[in-house]
């Protein structure tokens, strides 16, 4: 990757608060539609206990709701 490749200083900052931010609606929050404003149109799931797509990432925010209310991350 070239130096005119990467991505400035003010774009990695932008980057990591938009990320903070998807984390503290969703995760934090468990907040499907505050989060899903920083979804595209396919959501790819890191977690092994969650199934992929905007869809799963829906059923695992009602999972957190559910059974695990007081956790933050």
């Amino acid at each position: 990757m070239s130096n005119a490749d990467q991505p400035s200083a003010a774009q990695i900052k932008e980057n990591k608060q938009t990320v903070l931010a998807f984390y503290e609606a969703g995760l934090n929050q468990k907040d499907f539609a505050a989060a899903s404003q920083y979804l595209g149109p396919y959501y790819k799931q890191h977690n092994p206990r969650a199934a992929d797509g905007i869809e799963g990432f829906h059923n695992f925010i009602n999972f957190l709701k559910a059974n695990v209310p007081h956790l933050a991350w």
